[in-house]
């Protein structure tokens, strides 16, 4: 079960919590992005597939209905028992910088612009993407990661769903870099479905694995979860 409280390497949950995630050598990560005041699919995401995963990815836009959602947890037991024990999360370019979830106590958070962190031997760079140019593809965020020594970037701000592999060599020697975008759990573009990610990460493999989902809505307005191929190739918008 989640704990409300920031860290000091930003992400929320309890500091066992982050240290158990460390020593991990298979992680299951729930990532997504750009629900954009859309809190309810959140919701509806998190109750099916938060429990499977060890940890959960947001790529921003939509800060304010994370924080209801871990408020929604605070007050529904149940709920929070299915709730990623850490959570890493940015800003997006429709976010502010901090925010605050109250609990039975008010509790402040800083929302960062990005996130490094490490997954079963992986380093992550968790960033919105607006700063990178996405829009018209991702050979700046590339170059970002492979400066900072990444081996996997998930991104937002496109709405549209990507996932991409290739190696680039640093210092003589070889190495893999997986980009993906979850695309949008609530306002896709570019005639896609809304989607989200889940992506295994194994110390053991080189590349990280991704199963995408579609969401789509039954006659009653209950959202319905479908596996889909894995939207590979370069996004460009413009």
């Amino acid at each position: 079960m989640i704990e409300f409280v920031q860290q000091p390497n930003l992400a929320i949950g309890s500091e066992a919590a982050l240290e158990q995630l460390s020593k991990k050598e298979s992680v299951k990560v729930l990532v997504l992005s750009d629900s954009h005041g859309n809190p309810h699919i959140m919701q509806s995401i998190i109750s099916s597939f938060g429990v499977l995963c060890d940890v959960m990815c947001f790529c921003g836009d939509g800060i304010f209905d994370l924080v209801e959602n871990l408020e929604i947890g605070f007050a529904d037991p149940d709920f929070c028992k299915k709730i990623p024990p850490v959570i890493y999360f940015v800003k997006g370019n429709g976010d502010n910088s901090t925010s605050t979830i109250f609990t039975d106590k008010r509790i402040p958070i800083t929302v960062p612009e990005f996130q490094e962190f490490t997954l079963a031997g992986k380093k992550v760079f968790l960033t919105h993407g607006h700063r990178y140019g996405v829009y018209y593809g991702t050979e700046n965020l590339r170059n970002e990661a492979i400066e900072r020594g990444c081996n996997v970037v998930w991104y937002g701000h496109t709405h549209v769903p990507n996932s991409m592999r290739t190696h680039f060599t640093k210092d003589g020697k070889r190495e893999f870099l997986g980009i993906l975008n979850p695309g949008s759990c609530a306002q896709a573009r570019g005639g896609m479905p809304n989607t989200f990610a889940i992506v295994d990460i194994n110390t053991e493999e080189e590349k990280t694995v991704c199963q995408y989902f579609r969401i789509t809505w039954d006659r009653y307005g209950e959202p319905i979860f479908a596996k889909m191929p894995t939207p590979r190739g370069e996004i460009r918008l413009f």
